[in-house]
């Protein structure tokens, strides 16, 4: 589930130091703003998340809709928009992912399909190589392992908004399985590398490894599946 995500998440931030940030105490009545959104929009915004939270389990990532969110967090379909872009910002603010599925699946579309391989590799490792970008992801997989809600959420999310983009942009067939070996390729590189630390992966540079793992991936994407 989403709080499961964010429970997890909270307790590796506070193993890494960082512990949740302070609320924000709203102006005194009558103090002067100095710009920023409206008054009310933190809790328009909070509760919109406090929906989600409950929808995206209990409706997985692919039944649940702006709209309906909207409608149950009692705002206008709009102001989610506003706030998060699209279902896939949506998700990530609810489960803190760290980076934009959006942006990805957008770029993708003007790389080459020769080169989506070496394309993904590189944003994978640009990403999980910073540790306050790695944790909450690792954190979101651990989250994953102890609750089938949230491995339904974060594997149609990963499908969706990451793998096939990938494989679309490639033009090969098949590409929910495709798909489906790319993202077991991304995971279980990246739990070898940062979270098992094979010797080997873990002192190899990353710009070695980005060219390395971007040819699989790229086999992935695009070669005869036998």
């Amino acid at each position: 589930m989403c709080q499961t995500l964010g429970m997890v998440q909270r307790d590796e931030a506070a193993k890494q130091g960082n512990g949740p940030q302070q609320e924000q105490v709203p102006p005194a009545p009558g103090a002067r703003r100095r710009g920023g959104r409206r008054p009310g929009s933190t809790a328009s915004r909070e509760k919109i998340l406090d929906v989600a939270r409950l929808a995206f389990p209990a409706n997985g990532y692919a039944g649940t809709s702006l709209r309906g969110i909207a409608r149950d967090a009692g705002v206008d379909p709009s102001l989610v928009v506003q706030y998060f872009g699209s279902k896939a910002g949506l998700f990530a603010a609810a489960v803190e992912w760290p980076f934009d599925a959006d942006r990805v699946a957008a770029e993708v579309h003007d790389v080459p399909p020769a080169d989506v391989g070496y394309y993904m590799a590189r944003v994978f490792l640009e990403h999980w190589d910073r540790d306050e970008e790695r944790n909450p992801i690792i954190s979101s997989i651990y989250a994953a392992l102890a609750d089938p809600a949230a491995a339904a959420m974060l594997r149609e999310f990963i499908t969706a908004n990451l793998a096939l983009p990938v494989v679309t942009r490639a033009g090969g067939d098949r590409p929910q399985l495709r798909a489906s070996l790319l993202a077991a390729q991304l995971i279980g590189f990246g739990l070898s590398r940062y979270v098992l630390s094979f010797e080997a992966l873990a002192s190899t540079p990353s710009e070695e490894l980005t060219s390395i793992l971007g040819a699989m991936l790229q086999h992935t994407c695009a070669s005869a599946l036998e």
